[in-house]
């Protein structure tokens, strides 16, 4: 509606500007003159042809002039449309854009949470299989440990009894202090124990703090390094495998606990 209005005010505005022209009126000095005119007929006739001409003319101009300003008008008005078609369309593609972006980042966003809490729930397993299996690797560790400090240290002492006849007695003095409160003592040895022991069996008796029964004794059952003290009150087992095995089972049993 806008662009018809324009071609036609275009239109008027060359019509008036062709209107406003100047046409010449032929004065007649007298009527003879006009009608020595009139009696030529062949000169009116050529004047009323060129006057038509010179009007047919005009108007084309006009016409003319005013299709090329419609043309004008609807080449702008075409211009003017793709250009917002264009505006429009660039406008839609970065509203696609940016929705497409955001939805994207919000869906990327929510797809690493959900891959970060799964990462850290396996982390978190990982850890705790780990810590499981060290703990039963340090237990297990533990025992063997234990098992071979009991071992080399029966080795050492089976070696320093072996070399020092004194760290046997030792162990003996230990046991009799034990039952010094007994009567009638029965020292039960290895043969290669008893002639050491009872060379010292004064020293031994002075332990007890009275008068005592005291007698030893070679007993071939028992190993190198046994001790065994029988009395009315009962039977003590002063052997160093015996207390060894006793710490062993107390350190075993300390170790379960933890």
């Amino acid at each position: 509606m806008i662009l018809l209005s324009r071609i036609i005010k275009s239109y008027h505005a060359a019509a008036e500007k062709a209107g406003n022209k100047t046409i010449k009126i032929r004065e007649f000095s007298s009527f003879s003159h006009a009608e020595e005119d009139m009696d030529d007929p062949l000169d009116a006739a050529h004047a009323h042809a060129h006057a038509a001409e010179k009007a047919r003319h005009e108007a084309e101009e006009i016409l003319n002039g005013a299709r090329s300003r419609a043309n004008e008008l609807i080449q702008e008005a075409q211009a003017q449309k793709e250009f917002w078609e264009q505006t429009e369309k660039q406008q839609y593609i970065q509203q696609a854009f940016d929705q497409g972006y955001q939805e994207g980042l919000e869906s990327g966003r929510q797809r690493g949470y959900g891959e970060m809490a799964q990462s850290i729930e396996f982390a978190k397993t990982v850890v705790e299989a780990s810590k499981k299996d060290y703990q039963q690797h340090i237990e297990s560790s533990e025992k063997i440990i234990l098992e071979l400090g009991i071992s080399v240290a029966e080795k050492i002492i089976g070696k320093a009894m072996e070399t020092d006849s004194e760290y046997f007695f030792s162990a003996v003095k230990k046991a009799i202090k034990n039952a010094r409160e007994y009567r009638d003592i029965q020292l039960h040895v290895h043969p290669a124990h008893y002639e050491f022991i009872l060379s010292r069996k004064e020293e031994l008796l002075s332990i007890f703090p009275k008068e005592t029964d005291f007698y030893v004794y070679p007993d071939h059952d028992l190993n190198e390094g046994s001790c065994i003290i029988e009395s009315q009150n009962g039977r003590i087992d002063a052997s160093i495998d015996t207390q060894l095995e006793v710490i062993k089972q107390k350190l075993a049993d300390m170790l379960e606990g933890e």
